[in-house]
């Protein structure tokens, strides 16, 4: 028997759009700060950007929902 359109698409979860920013303590990022958005939990997104560079000195300066874009 054929499936239904409903079980071969299946409904995928809203996503929840963080903004976060961050900052790293060295001389060479002095007054930097990078900005991003995720769906994804904050800490586990910025520790993927600085794990190439081994950068472990980072401060969270921003981690709050992205607002709502009206449909």
């Amino acid at each position: 028997m054929s499936k239904t359109v409903e079980e071969i698409l299946v409904l995928k979860p809203e996503a929840r759009p963080r903004i976060y920013a961050y900052s790293i303590a060295d001389d060479s990022h002095k007054g930097l700060v990078k900005v991003g958005q995720t769906t994804r939990d904050v800490k586990q997104r910025i520790a993927e950007q600085l794990k190439t560079a081994a950068i472990k000195n980072y401060t969270i300066e921003l981690d709050e929902p992205a607002p709502s874009v009206p449909t």
